[in-house]
Parts: C-alpha cells; sequence; structure tokens
C-alpha cells in the first residue's frame, strides 16, 4: 500500500513563492493587455512636425502601482496585443501637459510592425501645446489625471538669473575645469509649482562641453526649490562623458544635446495628494529611459524607471 505523500515546511514554502510568483507575472501580462482598459495608462506625446506627432507608453497604473507597458523589444505577441487594445485607428486620448488638459489626439496608426519604436503609434493632434524636442506632453485614458491647474511655464530673467550660480556651483563640485564654465549651455529650463505653494520650482537641463584632442561632455539634471531670494537644489543628477562611452561609430563633439541627457517631460499629480510627480527621459542610440520622481517628505526620489528599446542607431 503506497503511503500518502508527505509534505515539509520547506517544500510548502517553496510551492506558495512559486504560485505567488507566476500569478504576479501573469498580473503584471495582463495589466499590459487588460482590453477592459481599467488600468491606467500614460503615454509620451512629442512631434517634430505638428499636427503629426507619436506616442509610446512609459508606465501603466494598476491598483496605485506603477508597472512597466511594453517595451520596443517586447514579445511580439505582447506588442500586437497591446496595440491591439490601445492603438485601434481612430481611437482618441485624452492630451495632458503642465498637470492639466491641454486637448485632444486621434490614433492614426500602431508601428507594431515597423522597424523600429514597434510599441509606438502614429497620431493627430489637437492641441494649442508647441510641442518640439524639448517640450513633451503626456496622453491617458484615464479621465480622472490631469484635472488640476497649469502652471508650466518658461523661467522669468529674474529666476534664471538666481538658478544660475547654483548651477555653475554644482559644476565645480563635481570637478569641471572653471576654464570649461563659458561653454554652459542651458539646454532645457522650466519653471513649475510642484506643490501649489504659489512658488515654482525650476527643473532643467545643462551641457558643459570640452573641446580639443580629448573631448568630454559634462551633462547635469537638476530640480531646484525656491529657498529666499534664490534656490536649493533637491535633486541633481550628473555623467561625464568620453568618446569611450560612447557607441562605436559616434563621436562626443557630434552628439545632440539631448542624447544621454535627462531631460523633463512633464509633472503630473499620480496619486492625488496635492503634489506633481516629475517625469524624466534621458535618450540613448537605442533607446530612451522614462523615470518617475516623487516628493517624500523633504526629498525627491526616483520611484520609476522603464528602458524602453528603440532600435539601433
Amino acid at each position: 500500500m503506497r503511503s500518502p505523500r508527505t509534505y515539509t515546511a520547506s517544500t510548502l514554502t517553496f510551492a506558495l513563492l512559486l504560485a505567488s510568483l507566476l500569478v504576479g507575472n501573469t498580473v503584471q501580462i495582463k495589466a499590459r493587455q487588460d482590453g477592459s482598459q481599467k488600468a491606467t495608462v500614460l503615454f509620451v506625446v512629442s512631434a517634430w512636425q505638428l499636427p503629426d506627432a507619436s506616442i509610446v507608453p512609459f508606465v501603466i497604473i494598476d491598483r496605485g502601482q506603477f508597472k512597466q507597458p511594453v517595451g520596443g523589444d517586447s514579445d511580439a505577441a505582447e506588442i500586437s496585443s497591446f496595440a491591439n487594445t490601445y492603438y485601434p485607428e481612430g481611437r482618441k486620448y485624452r492630451v495632458l501637459f503642465g498637470g492639466d488638459e491641454a486637448g485632444s489626439l486621434t490614433i492614426k496608426k500602431s508601428n507594431k510592425d515597423s522597424e523600429c519604436a514597434k510599441n509606438s503609434a502614429d497620431v493627430m493632434l489637437q492641441s494649442q501645446v508647441k510641442l518640439n524636442r524639448n517640450v513633451m506632453a503626456l496622453v491617458t485614458n484615464s479621465d480622472s489625471l490631469g484635472v488640476g491647474k497649469n502652471t508650466r511655464r518658461a523661467p522669468t530673467q529674474s529666476e534664471r538669473a538666481a538658478l544660475m550660480p547654483l548651477v555653475q556651483a554644482a559644476y565645480k563640485q563635481k570637478g569641471v575645469p572653471v576654464a570649461l564654465l563659458p561653454s554652459l549651455t542651458t539646454v532645457n529650463l522650466t519653471a513649475l509649482d510642484l506643490d501649489s505653494d504659489g512658488h515654482a520650482e525650476l527643473i532643467g537641463s545643462f551641457v558643459v562641453k570640452k573641446q580639443g584632442t580629448s573631448p568630454a561632455r559634462y551633462a547635469m539634471f537638476l530640480i531646484a526649490e525656491p529657498q529666499g531670494n534664490s534656490y536649493k537644489t533637491t535633486v541633481l543628477q550628473y555623467e561625464r562623458f568620453t568618446n569611450k562611452e560612447i557607441m562605436g561609430g559616434a563621436e562626443i563633439t557630434a552628439i545632440e544635446n539631448g542624447v544621454y541627457l535627462e531631460r523633463l517631460v512633464d509633472q503630473l499629480d499620480l496619486d492625488g495628494n496635492g503634489t506633481n510627480e516629475v517625469i524624466t527621459v534621458t535618450d540613448g542610440f537605442e533607446g530612451d529611459t522614462y523615470h518617475i520622481y516623487k516628493k517624500q517628505g523633504d526629498t525627491w526620489n526616483k520611484v520609476y524607471e522603464f528602458g524602453n528599446y528603440r532600435c539601433a542607431f
């Protein structure tokens, strides 16, 4: 007579863990492909020649959790499912800018069968917002996000003047030679009232370049909060690039300012707590990396990252 099977505590623990992982993976894929669109999807919209533009997903918000959407290198079946769900021709979405509604867009076609950016879609933009390489907006299937006041604007001359000494001091602290600081270029600088206190924070991307036989590029991204008549840095990302760090076939002096430089996408209150999160993008040669910064207490923390493969340059 066969004896009954016995299970040890460790066997049961392993079985439960395996089941949990399988369920978690299924939920993640379901959030990506959910035909009912119960999950909130956020896209970035960019445009080179208006009104034609394109969108790419960068986050799914499902029951308060940030989850990664399909990437450009995801499984073909998963990309196709996502496209069928979210990119049918004629589907309309809300455009958000500065934390408020700013028009709409209409899906023209999915790029699921293209060589590059398979998880993107071509769209027709209906908005007064003038987009360019450094001015992007958000798109969503949510009816509740983006109902605040748009505080996004260009900084005033006095705001710029108050911030630049802080930027120069940050470069010096990172060991960048003072002789190179005259080459300091402001790629983008935006004023936004992230916490609705009536005082604008400044979000900027900067580059210092070294020419000559050993060229280098010093990239900086920062978020600065007002402090009296000046500012204090609350987020600072710094990178130094030489030809050794650049992909073969490219030269450091030929790289556009946006490549390998973190830039603002937009602000949006994602959790309804009254303080906008900050969404950024860093362009690479083969794809882009998206981040979400959230203020937790007095500190801004990077709480989400999504690397989206596009294609080889």
